[in-house]
């Protein structure tokens, strides 16, 4: 025990120094022990890294475009998801369109409807230039032709209005003119346009709803039956029943703006200017018309349309017309000039040729897409409408069984104007205004129109019909699209850009934090027992409104009444 003393004076005088040290050299130790681990497992997991990125580098640099699988599995069902939608809304209007385009089953034969029945796109059965086996027999084409002469006036009565032109070789000489057609039929009917024999004994004017020169009916016949001084062909036939569907559901446009009207005073419009479609409607670009030339300015009628149809369409569509009516007369006979032709226009609103319409209907190439889901008609009407109704006509083109896509509007000024139609520009007088010269005179003499109905314009609707085509998914080409494929003038990497840029300039501000509301101050007491108002409000001294233009001020009190007596009291 003597011998421990020693050591235990020891520890007690230099135990705690040793005990600081062993403290020491084991913290120490531990840490090297711990920052050696971290420094491992941080090169390990950074060696790990190196090599997913090396990996990932190297798919990349063998598969540029490879995707990873999840996303391409469900972009893969996105993309069948919205096929189906397309092609359930494809189905959709090509169904609705069948109740629309009907032949009559009661005024034609049932062995002249059976050629054509079901065979939609017709250009997809019937080839060009037609071969023996596929022309229907002389006697069925001549049955059609005399239908036509007895469908117009009936047709025409769905707008209210009355059909005076006659179809026949007659007609077609007097096209081009005939200043006395207008005037000449009423005469025999025993009376004159305007004159007392228009007027009842109650005073209600009699006549049509919606007036219809002879002259612009004429020139519709010239233009949507150009064979009408022969027999039509196997595809004319066709085209001319197109035509028909086409006109029905314009003049049924007419018919619903003017809606319940029953005399000319009620409807919204009272004159149809001019009808047309297919190769001779022109999308183009108008222009103001100098001021106070009474509507003869450069853009309507009087000189697009005039410029259009006796410069490029005289060299164009008259050939056509002239090589349809001498060439084609027996199923495609000397001239080979495809009725198809410039009838169509593709999704750049150019006209195409019936081969080019052929050739697409034929191929599986994506970019000729639009032409095999539809067939675009351009159509144009012309008609004098009281001004106010322009919206109403407008959305009865959207809101038809066999829709309107308009693509332009002219508003051409009053009934006097320039732009009376192809009509009045044809016959060169205008009898059934009163003995007034026709658009020439429209800048000089007063229009008794103008009286009438002060509030009436002559407008122009130009826009597309589509003509569906049964929904066939295999023949879209969507296996075949890639970020170079053109559809609509347009690459498919070009469309995502755009979209995107239209998306973030409709929402621009869509990431903006909303801006902070500070809190009310608080009021404290003044000192005279009102609460003192927050820094920034008006003085209590100015009138509401004083310190803040955009309020408006109030009214004052009169002298003596009492500030609580109401101003109705004054």
């Amino acid at each position: 025990m003597d011998q421990l003393k020693p050591a235990i004076e020891f520890l007690k005088q230099y135990g705690f120094w040793i005990a600081v040290g062993i403290i020491l050299l084991g913290s120490v130790g531990i840490w090297f022990k711990v920052t050696g681990d971290l420094v491992a497992e941080s090169e390990s997991r950074a060696s790990a890294i190196r090599g997913d990125v090396s990996r990932v580098s190297s798919v990349r640099a063998e598969v540029p475009t490879h995707p990873n699988l999840i996303s391409h599995e469900k972009m893969e069902e996105m993309i069948e998801n919205r096929q189906g939608e397309v092609l359930d809304a494809w189905s959709t209007v090509f169904e609705k369109q069948k109740d629309i385009l009907v032949w009559p089953e009661k005024e034609l034969t049932k062995t002249l409807i059976d050629h054509y029945r079901d065979k939609i796109p017709i250009e997809s059965y019937i080839q060009f230039p037609i071969p023996d086996e596929q022309k229907i027999p002389t006697n069925l084409l001549q049955q059609y032709a005399q239908y036509i002469g007895e469908v117009l006036p009936n047709i025409a009565k769905i707008a209210k209005a009355e059909w005076t032109a006659k179809f026949d070789t007659t007609t077609a000489a007097r096209a081009g003119g005939g200043m006395m057609d207008d005037f000449s039929e009423p005469m025999m009917r025993g009376s004159i346009p305007g004159g007392i024999g228009d007027i009842s004994i109650s005073g209600v004017k009699k006549g049509p709803l919606v007036r219809w020169s002879q002259g612009a009916q004429a020139e519709l016949i010239s233009e949507l039956f150009p064979w009408q001084s022969r027999r039509p062909s196997t595809l004319e036939v066709y085209y001319s029943q197109e035509n028909l569907w086409i006109l029905r559901q314009m003049l049924a446009i007419i018919a619903d703006v003017n809606d319940q009207a029953q005399q000319p005073f009620e409807a919204q419009i009272r004159e149809i200017n001019k009808l047309s479609m297919g190769r001779k409607v022109r999308f183009v670009a108008g222009s103001l018309a100098t001021p106070g030339t009474g509507g003869m300015g450069m853009d309507g009628m009087g000189m697009d349309m005039g410029m259009d149809d006796m410069g490029m369409d005289m060299g164009m569509d008259m050939g056509m017309d002239m090589g349809m009516d001498m060439g084609m007369g027996m199923d495609g006979g000397m001239g080979d000039i495809d009725p198809a032709d410039n009838r169509y226009v593709d999704p750049d609103l150019q006209p195409i040729s019936g081969s080019q319409l052929r050739s697409a209907l034929e191929s599986d190439s994506p970019a000729d897409a639009p032409l095999k889901v539809a067939k675009r008609v351009p159509v144009m009407m012309s008609v004098q409408i009281d001004q106010r109704a322009i919206p109403e006509l407008l959305a009865a083109c959207g809101s038809a069984p066999l829709m309107v896509q308009v693509i332009q509007t002219r508003i051409l000024g009053g009934p006097g104007g320039a732009a009376r139609g192809g009509s009045d520009m044809d016959m060169g007088m205008d009898m059934d205004m009163g003995m007034d010269m026709g658009p020439m005179s429209g800048a000089m003499a007063p229009q008794a129109g103008n009286e009438l109905y002060p509030l009436d314009v002559t407008v122009e609707v130009y826009g597309l019909i589509h003509i569906y085509n049964p929904p066939q998914k295999d023949k879209l080409g969507v296996d075949q699209i890639t970020a170079e494929t053109i559809i609509d003038g347009e690459t498919m990497a070009e469309k995502v850009q755009n979209e995107k840029a239209a998306a973030n300039v409709a929402a621009p501000d869509a990431a903006l934090p909303a801006p902070e509301i500070p809190d009310a101050p608080e009021t404290p007491d003044a000192g005279d027992g009102q609460p003192k108002p927050p820094a920034g409000a008006p003085d209590a001294a100015q009138p509401p409104g004083a310190g803040n233009p955009g309020q408006p001020a109030p009214v004052p009190v009169q002298p003596g009444v009492a500030e609580s007596e109401p101003l109705a009291a004054l």
